[in-house]
């Protein structure tokens, strides 16, 4: 079994793990800004579409676990276990989110007790020790959190949820041919779609409930990146085909864009799955071509790249935290959001975040993970000149 695990390690998935991770701080820490600048300029749809495909980091991953976790079972190497199963997604994913709640409760008590201006505009949640054990869940009942960037996991795990059904009821590799996975991918998204349109004119406050609650109603913005890594998953794919994806993918991406943006602010939301099912086949594409394009796979499969994918997940639980930290201590320096406020915020938040970052993978996470290979090198450069297959 540890043959087949470390064979199936591929490390350019972890340079694009990393990208995905480095996108999603970008959008946290820079997007608005660099977002009104083009919206300054009256590019149609410009200031939208930068600000989406920054968050689109979240539809990679989405994509990227789909490939990663369901390509043994599908593929036959491995046999689903359900208990064992779920036993290893619990202890890969809870410890490091446990001390990143603990750090989060820690900043969000800090602003409480010391509150400046910044407290005052923000989006931060109340601290108390019932949203603390509420958050300790993951799945938090009220639809909160002292990070927002944590509502994405709840999709995450359930999806892990699904996992054992999808395998069991996933057509075998030989009998996904074209037609039948444009038919799914169609089927997918019209169904989320329906639920999304039903439940939002017709069911709204159980749409809201769970749009809240678990980010159920959120999930259903998804499904199509899940369903681009099952297929990934499932069989190799042409090169034709990944530039196919690519451009079908930014035709959805584009048209998701226009329908969010200039129908009536009632219906808009209801086309954002098709702004997601873009990026998810665009996503599928991309990846298809870093398994068959040897430029790509060099690229991500440089040691710094795999470093960052490595670390990925701990990128992501710390770093809006950092963020909150941040620009609360530099808001007792300054009286608005100024250019200096800006300035310093980015400057000290982006490098905190991920020492933070390299902390948590070096005392928590690295200690569940199997199959890295930068563990050793707590700093980037200390990856050196490694090289992998």
């Amino acid at each position: 079994m540890s043959d087949i695990v470390k064979k199936e390690r591929f490390h350019f998935l972890d340079g694009l793990r990393g990208i995905a991770s480095l996108m999603i701080v970008f959008h946290h820490s820079c997007t608005a800004a660099i977002g009104a600048v083009i919206d300054h300029f009256k590019i149609p749809m410009g200031g939208e579409f930068f600000r989406q495909f920054t968050q689109s980091g979240v539809d990679l991953f989405f994509v990227l676990s789909g490939v990663v976790l369901l390509r043994p079972y599908l593929r036959g190497k491995r046999k689903l276990e359900a208990g064992d199963y779920f036993y290893r997604r619990l202890k890969r994913i809870y410890p490091p989110y446990f001390f990143a709640l603990l750090f989060g409760a820690a900043v969000i008590w800090f602003m409480n007790t010391y509150p400046t201006w910044y407290n005052i505009r923000g989006m931060h949640q109340e601290f108390s020790l019932r949203e603390t054990l509420n958050e300790a869940f993951i799945f938090s009942f009220e639809g909160k959190y002292y990070n927002l960037a944590w509502w994405s996991l709840q999709i995450e795990i359930l999806f892990y949820i699904l996992v054992p059904a999808i395998i069991f009821i996933f057509p075998k590799p030989e009998k996904l041919s074209a037609a039948r996975m444009i038919t799914m991918t169609i089927l997918t998204y019209c169904t989320g779609y329906a639920l999304q349109h039903l439940s939002t004119h017709y069911w709204w406050q159980l749409y809201s409930y769970t749009y809240d609650v678990a980010s159920f109603g959120r999930f259903l913005e998804y499904p199509v990146c899940f369903l681009m890594g099952i297929f990934l998953a499932s069989k190799d794919f042409d090169v034709k085909t990944g530039y196919r994806a690519i451009g079908a993918g930014l035709v959805l991406v584009v048209a998701g864009l226009a329908l969010t943006t200039y129908v009536k602010a009632n219906y808009a939301h209801t086309f954002i799955s098709m702004l997601h099912s873009g990026y998810g086949i665009f996503y599928a594409g991309v990846i298809t071509l870093t398994f068959k394009l040897q430029t790509f796979k060099k690229f991500l499969s440089k040691p710094v790249m795999i470093w960052f994918g490595e670390r990925s997940y701990s990128i992501f639980l710390v770093h809006f935290s950092v963020f909150y930290l941040t620009d609360n201590l530099v808001s007792r320096f300054t009286g608005d959001r100024t250019a200096m406020y800006g300035i310093l915020t980015r400057a000290v938040g982006i490098p905190l975040a991920l020492f933070l970052a390299m902390l948590l993978f070096h005392f928590v996470e690295r200690r569940q993970a199997k199959g890295l290979v930068t563990e050793h090198a707590f700093w980037p450069w200390q990856v050196g000149k490694m090289k992998f297959e």
